[in-house]
């Protein structure tokens, strides 16, 4: 089975929203568009960390320095099933990101973003709770509530 690991950010703004791309995903065996965090899969030889510095000045074009506090507050497995009948095990580990910028930059996007991905917006809890959408994880609502009242886990917590 293949495995892919991935460094996704939990971008907040001043307001408690976070910021996601709506994607779609065209190669799973289900095509299906969802809303995303930032980030994505990490090359060879690089860690988690410099693969999220990395896919943020590529996605959004935002550089974090060494001494920005990022931590990883959740990570989830889960299993894709593709196009080819493949499964892939998706190790996904997501870190907070707290930006007082809300003007990105796209010029960075790769051919698949460019293909996959749609400009990106903000979301409020409100928002989500009233959305019909499919966000990135089952739990956005539950992860959304703890963040935006400062409830930021201590070590990464798993989530679905």
């Amino acid at each position: 089975m293949q495995t892919r690991k991935s460094s996704r950010a939990i971008v907040l703004n001043e307001q408690n929203q976070i910021f996601l791309f709506r994607y779609t995903f065209d190669f799973f065996a289900e095509k299906e568009s969802i809303w995303i965090t930032p980030g994505g899969g990490l090359d060879d030889g690089e860690s988690f960390e410099e693969a999220l510095k990395r896919e943020l000045f590529e996605e959004l074009g935002i550089e974090l320095s060494g001494s920005d506090s990022t931590p990883q507050i959740y990570y989830r497995f889960p299993l894709y099933e593709l196009k080819s009948g493949k499964t892939v095990q998706s190790e996904e580990r997501f870190y907070l990101v707290r930006l007082d910028e809300t003007e990105f930059s796209y010029a960075g996007w790769t051919e698949n973003e460019n293909k996959r991905m749609t400009a990106g917006k903000w979301w409020s809890l409100e928002k989500i709770k009233q959305s019909k959408e499919k966000f990135f994880s089952e739990d956005v609502v539950e992860i959304m509530e703890r963040l935006s009242e400062g409830d930021i886990p201590g070590e990464p917590e798993e989530i679905r």
